[in-house]
């Protein structure tokens, strides 16, 4: 056992618990409080919330194994599609998805298409967040069975369930308020971490050329263009189509704060990726990576070698940080879908704001373990599961959601075609294998768009009242008649 770096993990740990033990009573107060933090969240906090939620796991761990074993081409093509994130965010939803007044992304494809659109993408929202947890209790395993000296299934099941427990006390606001600690730690961890290593090696320049000499493949292309420009894709649209970053703006005190949320977050979010190529030239210099037998242990190794017992511990702790602050928004992502879009939605809408909140907490827990179940025997690299779950969800939600906050004309079975045409499309080609890896969305994702655009066209254009909540998407005043700001 790592005896300093357990006592700071261990003051990490109790105290984002008391965070939620703290929100717990307000959180429990209402439907809007539990799922959105009482829509009240001002800029500077949402900000590192939103940061935070994003930069999971595989921001941290997930790129710098990547970037050591498959060159650090690969961990670009990562980090310039999730920088873009948030502009792209900024300006194509964030601001609009707020004014749409509603609290999940489940409930946006409801108002927008109807209740068929939003009971499919309930099941596809469950079924993704799920999955999403995976990387991020993989990588609490491999953290935690470092520090602690357990094996690996036995931390990954007492971090998971710890994980759970705040979060389901404490809804979006214990969620919010410990996003904000966690995105410092991740911030000031990591700046450590990279500041040790350009001392070590006498500059950046000395770095990389170190990193060449000693790992020659660092700098190479190692997979098809078509893993790139994939992977590329999957994280360009995550903040869009991730259940668990859109909440962040259905959170924000109104538009303007939701937007402003995101622009901060994509600054905080570039010095991730800044830091993240520093330490993946550290990573590289240690020719280590063929003795691993999981390549995501890299980050740690990096970690054990550069930095002291206590600064380890700092560094570690915003590890942890990264997974619990994407870990929770998925599961009230989950949560939230069940209790709120289907049981109070349909199963019993005389339900009261505490039985929902309380069947909220049944879920996380319940998905949690699901979760738990499938870490223990992780499928690959972290970042590659992450941009599964960003392709998949592109596939599914991307252009139903886009098209139907910009375009007019789309249409239910539009929405409906897209969705399942391009989550299907996803799936097959992640069975068959016939292009290179995480290329799917290159493919499912236009399918999806030409679905949405081509079944809306031929079958009959959505009712005025639903056309003029588009226009109330984007601000636009209503005097009689529906102004055609937006087509």
């Amino acid at each position: 056992m790592q005896w300093m770096e357990t006592f700071i993990l261990g003051i990490y740990f109790i105290g984002m618990i008391l965070i939620g033990i703290y929100f717990a009573k307000r959180a429990h107060s209402s439907q809007s409080d539990y799922w959105t933090a009482g829509k009240s969240i001002n800029t500077f906090v949402g900000s590192f919330a939103l940061f935070a939620a994003l930069a999971s796991s595989s921001s941290l761990i997930g790129a710098v194994g990547s970037g050591v074993a498959l060159g650090v081409p690969f961990l670009f093509a990562y980090g310039f599609g999730a920088v873009a994130i948030l502009p792209f965010t900024m300006f194509l939803v964030s601001g609009q998805l707020r004014r749409s007044g509603v609290s999940t992304l489940p409930g946006f494809f409801k108002q927008r298409y109807g209740k068929s659109v939003q009971l499919i993408s309930v099941f596809i929202v469950v079924i993704g967040m799920t999955f999403y947890m995976v990387p991020q209790l993989t990588a609490s395993g491999l953290i935690g069975s470092y520090v602690l000296g357990l094996d690996y299934k036995t931390t990954v099941i007492i971090l998971g369930l710890g994980f759970t427990f705040y979060a389901a006390l404490g809804g979006m606001w214990a969620i919010t308020y410990t996003d904000l600690f966690q995105g410092a730690i991740i911030l000031i961890g990591m700046a450590i971490l990279s500041g040790t290593i350009l001392t070590k090696h006498d500059g950046f320049t000395n770095l990389l050329s170190e990193a060449l000499t000693v790992n020659p493949t660092f700098g190479d292309i190692t997979q098809p263009w078509m893993s790139y420009f994939g992977l590329f894709l999957a994280f360009l649209w995550f903040g869009i189509v991730s259940p668990s970053a859109v909440m962040r703006n259905f959170a924000s005190r109104d538009a303007k704060t939701a937007r402003r949320s995101a622009m901060w977050a994509g600054l905080l979010y570039l010095l991730v990726f800044v830091f993240g190529f520093i330490i993946a030239s550290g990573g590289a210099t240690l020719d280590i990576v063929g003795s691993l037998d999981n390549k995501d242990m890299i980050f740690i190794s990096v970690i054990e070698h550069y930095l002291p017992s206590i600064l380890g511990g700092v560094m570690l702790a915003g590890l942890l940080a990264a997974i619990m602050s994407s870990t929770d928004a998925m599961l009230l992502a989950i949560s939230a879908g069940v209790a709120h879009d289907i049981y109070k939605e349909y199963i019993n809408k005389n339900a009261t704001d505490k039985t929902v909140t309380k069947l909220g907490f049944i879920v996380m827990i319940l998905a949690s373990i699901i979760g738990i179940v499938f870490a223990i025997n992780p499928p690959n690299l972290i970042a590659i599961m992450v941009g599964w779950v960003g392709g998949g969800l592109l596939s599914a939600f991307g252009f139903p959601l886009v098209l139907g906050i910009w375009w007019k004309r789309a249409n239910t079975a539009g929405a409906l075609a897209g969705m399942l045409g391009g989550s299907v499309t996803f799936l097959i080609l992640v069975i068959t294998k016939p292009f290179a890896l995480v290329a799917e969305p290159i493919i499912a994702a236009p399918i999806s768009l030409l679905l949405v655009i081509i079944v809306s066209l031929m079958t009959e254009p959505p009712p005025i009242v639903i056309q003029k909540q588009v226009d109330k998407y984007h601000n636009i005043k209503l005097d009689g008649n529906v102004k055609t700001g937006v087509k």
